[in-house]
């Protein structure tokens, strides 16, 4: 769990320090640079080619796990390109959220799921403002929370057949592999900013080469269903994370909305007496 909250913590803080980035490269130019920077780290740190060979089963999850990955991501930036950081995670929470509904099988685990949806809701009123969503945006974080799901369910397939560092760094070379366009229009622009391309580095390691490992550690230990619960945590550290680097202001009944989900999260993953929840493996072949 602490491996997953460390995780949480630090995308979202990266992903604030990102945004600030995108009148230089575009959100598009970013996620690019990003991706491809945290892929040639974890590369030169952890060397996968060294150990053995691969077989065709691992092989495809893992490109598809980079896949999932690398859309996540590029549908993160542009909602939040169109949408402040809590809203945007909190759009593309549906689909952990998906997950953690789909597992439940207790009445308890369905209380909670209703109190973070509650707490989706109020996140996803107009602001004091009341000017309301940008379309787009909402739809980018649709496609987003999509993702989010296919990236849970891949991670967790994987699961204990590789470490989490090489996992993560399988996958993120795919999805720099997919998001290879994305690189190529940022490159001539990084060229002309090099403390921006610095800056870039740095959202890289700590939006992507921590968190991600992070993540493996997680999907080795937890099932789908608890993943999903806890990632209902990256609203609530999001819309902290983009109040506090880049001055988005949140009304206070999405105020309320980010502390309904902090309760439901920790009240279900604190109910240490219930059984260890199905993996998804499990819930598929039921």
């Amino acid at each position: 769990m602490a491996c997953l909250i460390g995780g949480v913590a630090s995308y979202q803080v990266g992903a604030s320090i990102a945004k600030a980035l995108f009148p230089i490269f575009g959100p598009v130019g970013t996620v690019g640079l990003r991706i491809g920077f945290a892929a040639i780290i974890l590369l030169l740190v952890w060397r996968p080619w060294r150990s053995v060979s691969l077989p065709g089963t691992l092989k495809r999850d893992i490109a598809l796990y980079g896949v999932a990955m690398g859309m996540m991501n590029l549908f993160f930036y542009l909602t939040i390109a169109r949408l402040p950081i809590g809203i945007a995670v909190a759009l593309e929470f549906l689909g952990p959220l998906a997950l953690a509904i789909s597992g439940s099988r207790r009445l308890l685990d369905l209380f909670w799921a209703a109190i973070i949806v509650a707490g989706l809701g109020l996140l996803l009123r107009p602001g004091s403002s009341g000017a309301s969503l940008d379309p787009l945006g909402v739809f980018y974080g649709v496609l987003g929370a999509a993702m989010w799901a296919a990236y849970i369910l891949t991670g967790t397939r994987i699961g204990g057949r590789l470490s989490a560092p090489q996992t993560a760094t399988l996958g993120m070379t795919v999805g720099s592999i997919v998001l290879l366009p994305c690189i190529l229009s940022a490159a001539p622009v990084a060229w002309h900013h090099p403390h921006a391309l610095l800056s870039a580095v740095f959202v890289a390691v700590c939006s992507s080469a921590v968190p991600y490992m992070l993540d493996m550690m997680a999907m080795r230990r937890l099932s789908a269903r608890d993943l999903g619960v806890l990632f209902s945590l990256d609203p609530a550290v999001a819309g902290f994370s983009g109040w506090l680097l880049l001055g988005e202001s949140l009304s206070g009944w999405q105020c309320v909305g980010i502390s309904l989900i902090i309760i439901a999260s920790l009240g279900n993953v604190l109910a240490a007496s219930r059984p260890k929840s199905e993996t998804i493996a499990e819930i598929m072949e039921a």
